[in-house]
């Protein structure tokens, strides 16, 4: 199993609304990934401010590989990047080998 996590600085005050979007195109990513999938948003309690994170728990890289072309073909995610309004100061993505879970 690996720990896909996309680690976003969102501008000031506007973490909430990117939770919020995450939140509403979760269906959508749990239809991509499979239901084998597990998914986790996440909030700063400390570090740098407005961070969001959100983690994918996914079988393989090969299905992070399979599953990242279906998200950038699907038209509802094409659409949603144009009509996104918020935008991020930084961001990056980490990948992770789950070792253990207790």
């Amino acid at each position: 199993m690996i720990v896909v996590r996309f680690v976003f600085q969102t501008e000031w005050g506007k973490a909430d609304a990117v939770v919020e979007g995450f939140k509403q195109s979760a269906d959508q990513m749990r239809s991509l990934a499979g239901p084998n999938a597990k998914m986790r948003i996440l909030t700063d309690l400390s570090g740098p401010f407005h961070t969001v994170v959100q983690e994918l728990e996914l079988e393989s890289l090969a299905a992070w590989e399979e599953l990242r072309a279906k998200i950038f073909a699907a038209p509802e995610f094409q659409e949603s990047q144009e009509r996104q309004e918020i935008r991020f100061e930084a961001g990056r993505t980490e990948f992770y080998t789950l070792e253990a879970t207790f």
